[in-house]
């Protein structure tokens, strides 16, 4: 009998047979999805390592899911033999003996002692699944749960008799052992920082190093109920339910599961999970993932959005040592010494007598510890280093010329010379380690409650706590410097001696006296200067042959921009790494039809200035005046959210203030809001938040008012493009951001959130950095080309930001290279393949362009309107974005008398076309009898001035129009025409002039007026969402000013006297709001109007259209 079955639970839509293996997938999978999955089983199969690369949008997280665990469940069936029960294990995922019964828990990762015929060949490898932020993590634990590729992972098993169970746990034969049934054996958790994780009410509201202290504290204490309650509380079911960040913070805050902490649940259950999420910082850093006790044995390891990975290698292996730490770490070991020789050492080991914390410490390698930072400190500064000068000669901040290094420089390994000088070698690392983290433990131990330091030293809290962070960066130091890997390779190393000026200090120092932040100890600095000892990392393979030495079976990097991959290949290996598979995969969208790209050589025919976004166009105005151009003629034709992206934030600061100077920003603002990424990240969430409101209202606005536009269609006889055109003016957003910033990458721009992608200039790493001069350096160094490298920085920044447009395989979009570099051969082949594919090469945005570009969307807009959505649809990741019904910046399909679609076109543009078409429309009235004229004649008339005296047309409108001299738009000013179909045109003259929005009457109406006459004029709705804010105008924001003018101007507003009515309204409105606010609404105001009045002309174009 076989006592072992696997019952595969199939919940899954479709399996494919890949590489051998059986592949559950919860959709029809793509081409492209199954070369990447068989490209990934390949490598898991034989070992290998691989750079895949695969663009956003191709379903990479569910591809990596699904084919690693088909591979793992797999291994599991053909290679689960084992001899006998085997019983505690300190490792996980083995097979467990606990009272008579027999439990799979999920993956062997370690050789039993007891069972020597089991090779590592026969044990599961675990998945580690790596990515670069926690909020990306989380949406593949999402992922995880949505698709149910994990429940397949269950134990069904026959029963046996007691006999049965008494031969297999005696046996010695090859049996397998019999498992009890309905065992549920997938298990994943993710490793999250005590910032994402801390549940205690207090502590969690500390940030950092601050929460670390506190945590630590209360916990040694005894005092945190959830770490209290971690071994009673029923954490059984976290590994099991597979939960994000978020699920794991709500079930430990529970007293459903006892209350528990979730920081240290999760590295508790971690060595029983067949999966563990992490970001890859933690992995990378080996000090990092020593502290952690990260089992790498037997793993296949992932790391996902690894367009990252250099850099994150790099540093991770890189430190910085100022003469300023070293003085610090220097006070705090005789800090430390007095403390002992005071006796607080025995007071301390007797408070903490029940600590696992070790705090002791051998005195005599404690002074020599002391004497060797002072030697080191007299060594570095010893060092022939040249002083950043002014022009005076004296002293001063300053920063090396563009290309150049102003330091010392020299080859890694003389990083050893240096210490061994100081008296710090291999030979006596270990023990001065050990003493340096006792003697941590110590000095954080000497701030009690409260932080209250002993009186008996003369020291306070915040100079101990300087003292100590000091002694941590020091250790650090040591131990990456003394690190197995790095004293292999101390060619991947450069040491570089520099002095910086005191802004650096600011930013990494800590003052004694004033905290963090603040300036530095002036007897450690020399004429405002920082002496740097710097021992930088050049090459990624130290840290990626660290994780292949620690067992990695294979490691899977990946990301949507990775190429050139040869190169990439080049840098990440090393002797004991080598990559065999890679991939350059194909996009799932067809990019004929849902892309719409090109790159620029200039602005338009009006500005000759070729567009080349370098570090000297910051001085150029023309640059900035071309590019502007671009950006305004983008804005009108691509609908709802547009990206636009700098190469560096000097850059975008210097055409934000160029374009508002010259009234460009205010002319955007009339087609959509416009938002800038602000430098502090807690201050993006707010910003993405505002411009996906505006997207998101416009489009909503449009979907609810197509009822009344298809009414207004049947009794005024509308075009379809009049249809289109109302939700140019209801919604959109532009952001303006930079390349490599939070904006341009692990952000879900999908569907309307993203229609449009500028691309100014190149993001080149500044030239002035010296770390980044001796990159290019060692890269010509190691035979690897410099130059090259460079150019590929900046590429792949680009290709990074390019991906926000497409999101998922029915997602479109246009994508504008406004650089004349992206023609040059060295940049344009190194953008991802599924770019080049259908890319254009313009000298510039001409009006057959521009068409161009409202065409490609006008078609988009045609297969919604036809009754295909052309949103996201089930199987693509891309649900943090809600579903919108239409584009709504966007032009009609119908073909006008010029024999082209209609673009949206600038007011002076408009203007000209309605005055060609009234005289067209008086040569054909003049041919028609006048008894016929006056037989059809209507209410709506229009009546046009000179130069057409005596005009009268039987032309149909919707609504009603008078000359006037609107504020919202100048150029509205000259329009030679009037239309009324009001007897008394001028009493609307002179209610029009009350409403112009460049006068404010100083009198001001009390709020009951107005309410009074906000419930006379609104929809009975619509007051109802206004009243609370006219009743709280006192503490009104931006968001409610917004909100307001969105109640007082929807979009469906085509009526002259209503139109009116309302900005009556909002100018009393405006009049009792403060002057922080009052330039704020008024904006709104003008542009709302301006939109709507656009919006009408553009039914005047199609209704006088119609007549001819």
């Amino acid at each position: 009998i076989n006592l072992w079955e696997l019952e595969i639970m199939n919940p899954i839509k479709n399996e494919y047979l890949i590489e051998g293996y059986s592949v559950p997938f919860p959709y029809d999978a793509y081409k492209c999805q199954i070369n990447y999955m068989q490209k990934i089983l390949y490598s898991l199969k034989y070992k290998k390592h691989a750079l895949l690369e695969s663009p956003t949008g191709t379903g990479k997280t569910l591809c990596l899911l699904a084919s690693t665990l088909a591979f793992q469940k797999h291994f599991l069936i053909s290679h689960g033999s084992l001899k006998k029960p085997i019983e505690n294990t300190s490792s996980a995922g083995v097979i467990k003996s606990e009272g008579g019964s027999i439990e799979l828990m999920g993956v062997p990762r370690t050789v039993l002692e007891n069972n020597k015929e089991t090779k590592m060949d026969m044990l599961i490898p675990r998945i580690i699944y790596s990515s670069r932020t926690h909020s990306q993590l989380s949406q593949v634990m999402r992922e995880l749960k949505s698709s149910g590729i994990s429940d397949g992972f269950t134990i069904e098993l026959f029963d046996t008799d007691a006999e049965n169970k008494a031969k297999i746990e005696k046996s010695t034969s090859k049996k397998r052992p019999v498992i009890k049934g309905g065992k549920k054996l997938f298990k994943a958790t993710i490793l999250g920082s005590r910032d994402q994780l801390c549940v205690h009410p207090k502590i969690s509201k500390f940030r950092g190093n601050a929460l670390i202290k506190n945590c630590r504290k209360i916990t040694k204490e005894g005092k945190c109920k959830y770490h209290n309650n971690l071994k009673q509380a029923n954490t059984s079911g976290v590994a099991a339910d597979i939960q994000d960040i978020e699920d794991l913070k709500n079930i430990a805050s529970s007293s459903d599961s006892g209350y528990f902490c979730p920081f240290y649940a999760t590295r508790e259950i971690e060595s029983v999970c067949n999966v563990v999420l992490l970001p890859y910082n933690y992995l990378l850093d080996s000090i990092t993932r020593q502290n952690l006790k990260i089992d790498l044995n037997n793993t296949v390891l992932i790391l996902d959005e690894a367009h990252n990975v250099e850099s994150v290698s790099e540093e991770a292996y890189s430190f910085d040592l100022r003469d300023i730490d070293l003085a610090l770490s220097q006070k705090a070991i005789q800090n430390i010494l007095e403390a002992t020789k005071l006796g607080l050492l025995q007071e301390k080991e007797s408070d903490e007598q029940d600590s696992e914390v070790d705090i002791s410490f051998d005195i005599e390698v404690a002074v020599a510890l002391a004497t060797g930072i002072h030697l080191l400190s007299r060594n570095l500064k010893e060092i022939p280093c040249p002083v950043p000068t002014n022009n005076n000669g004296s002293k001063f901040k300053s920063f090396p010329k563009m290309g150049e290094v102003q330091g010392t420089t020299y080859p890694g390994s003389h990083i050893y010379s240096l210490f061994a000088s100081s008296g710090f070698g291999i030979d006596n690392f270990q023990a001065i380690d050990e003493c340096l983290t006792n003697m941590i433990n110590f000095g954080q131990n000497l701030v009690g409650p409260g932080g209250n330091v002993s009186s008996q030293l003369d020291v306070n809290s915040i100079q101990i706590n300087a003292r100590i962070g000091a002694l941590e960066r020091f250790q650090r130091c040591l131990r990456l410097t003394f690190n197995e890997t790095v004293m292999k390779n101390p060619q991947w190393f450069k040491l570089y001696i520099h002095y910086e000026p005191d802004s650096y200090k600011e930013i990494n120092g800590f003052d004694e006296n004033g905290g963090q932040n603040s300036f530095v100890d002036p007897e450690t600095t020399d004429q405002g200067l920082s002496l740097y000892l710097s021992f930088w990392c050049f090459s990624a393979a130290a840290a990626l042959s660290s994780l292949v030495s620690a067992g990695v079976r294979s490691m899977i990097i990946t990301s949507g921009t990775l190429s050139p991959l040869d190169t990439l290949a080049q840098q990440f290996s090393s002797s004991n790494v080598t990559f065999d598979v890679f991939l350059e995969n194909d996009h799932v969208i067809d990019s004929e039809s849902q892309l719409w790209a090109a790159t620029l050589e200039r602005g338009n025919s009006t500005n000759n200035t070729h567009l080349i976004g370098s570090y000297e166009a910051r001085n150029n105005p023309s640059y900035f005046s071309s590019l502007g151009s671009v950006v305004f003629d983008c804005v009108k034709r691509i609908p709802d959210g547009i990206l636009l992206f700098f190469g560096s934030y000097s850059l975008m600061d210097q055409a934000v203030k160029h374009w508002t100077d010259q009234g460009l920003i205010e002319r955007i603002k009339a087609f959509k809001s416009v938002f800038i990424e602000p430098r502090n990240s807690f201050e993006l969430g707010s910003v993405l938040d505002s411009y996906m409101d505006c997207i998101k209202k416009g489009a909503d606005s449009s979907s609810q008012n197509d009822g009344y536009f298809k009414d207004k269609k049947a009794k005024s006889g509308l075009s379809d493009f009049v249809l289109k055109s109302k939700r140019i003016s209801s919604s959109g957003s532009l952001l303006i951001a930079v390349c490599r910033g939070k904006v341009s990458e692990g952000i879900n721009f999908s569907d309307n959130a993203c229609r449009g992608v500028i691309i100014a200039g190149l993001p080149f790493p500044s030239i002035a950095d010296a770390r980044v001069c001796l990159k290019k350096q060692y890269m010509d160094e190691s035979k690897m080309d410099g130059r090259q490298w460079y150019n590929q920085q900046a590429i792949r920044a680009v290709n990074q930001a390019i991906g926000r447009v497409v999101r998922h395989r029915n997602d479109y979009g246009a994508i504008i290279l406004a650089d004349k570099r992206f023609n040059q051969p060295n940049i344009y082949t190194r953008l991802s393949k599924w770019i080049r594919t259908n890319t254009k090469h313009l000298p510039q945005l001409d009006s057959r362009q521009l068409d161009n570009i409202s065409d490609f969307f006008e078609k988009k807009l045609s297969i919604t309107v036809n009754g295909t959505n052309c949103q996201s649809s089930e199987g693509n990741n891309n649900k943090e974005i809600p579903t919108k019904t239409l584009p709504s910046n966007i032009t009609g399909n119908k073909t006008t008398l010029y024999g082209r679609n209609p673009s949206v076109v600038s007011f002076p543009n408009l203007s000209n076309e309605i005055n060609t078409l009234l005289k067209r429309v008086e040569n054909k009235n003049t041919t028609k009898e006048e008894s016929k004229g006056e037989e059809n004649n209507t209410n709506n008339k229009i009546i046009i001035p000179k130069p057409f005296p005596g005009l009268i047309s039987k032309v149909s409108v919707p609504w009603k129009r008078v000359k006037t001299s609107s504020p919202c738009s100048e150029s509205r000013n000259s329009t030679p025409w009037t239309f009324s179909s009001n007897k008394n045109e001028s009493s609307i003259h002179e209610n029009q002039k009350r409403t112009n929005f460049n006068i404010i009457p100083l009198e001001k109406m009390n709020y009951q007026e107005i309410l009074n006459n906000s419930k006379n004029i609104l929809k009975e709705d619509e007051f109802n969402r206004l009243k609370p804010y006219i009743q709280n105008l006192s503490q009104v924001n931006s968001n409610s000013l917004r909100s307001i003018a969105n109640i007082l101007f929807p979009s469906y507003i085509m009526d002259e006297k209503e139109l009116t009515e309302r900005k009556s309204l909002a100018l009393e409105l405006l009049k009792l709001l403060s002057n922080k606010y009052r330039e704020e609404f008024r904006t709104m105001i003008e542009k709302m109007t301006s939109n709507i009045d656009m919006m009408k002309d553009k039914a005047l174009v199609d209704a006088l259209e119609s007549e001819l």
